[in-house]
């Protein structure tokens, strides 16, 4: 769709707000893309894998990290910043949890007790 202006007899574009967003994304994911074409650093210390493959075979590099722990994210195909999460502990971590569970516990009862007796409605 275009529109013929007189003074310059040139077909200037016309855009619904829909279209011009639509080109609008498609260029940025484009220029995203082209601009990520290899592992970089970003500005806060992070290694920026340009897909989920390499991203992959770097945690592959980092057995005892949690995901969250390594400074590393990918780009997805929508452009986003991704990283994996802490899906599956480590043993470390799974021992950790393990311990955790077997602490003694305060029933809420309890807790509940206490806080009517120090005059907390509950």
């Amino acid at each position: 769709m275009g529109a013929l202006s007189v003074k310059t007899r040139r077909s200037t574009p016309r855009f619904s707000w829909a279209e011009a967003e639509q080109r609008m994304r498609a260029i940025a994911r484009k220029v995203l893309r082209e601009e990520i074409q290899a592992v970089h650093l970003d500005s806060r210390g992070y290694l920026i894998f340009p897909n989920e493959a390499e991203y992959v075979v770097y945690l592959k590099t980092q057995p005892d990290k949690l995901p969250s722990q390594v400074k590393a994210i990918f780009i997805d195909p929508q452009g986003f910043r991704v990283r994996y999460s802490d899906y599956e502990p480590t043993p470390k971590k799974a021992r950790e949890l393990d311990a955790a569970q077997k602490e003694q516990r305060v029933s809420h009862e309890a807790v509940r007790e206490v806080l009517r007796s120090r005059g907390v409605r509950v």
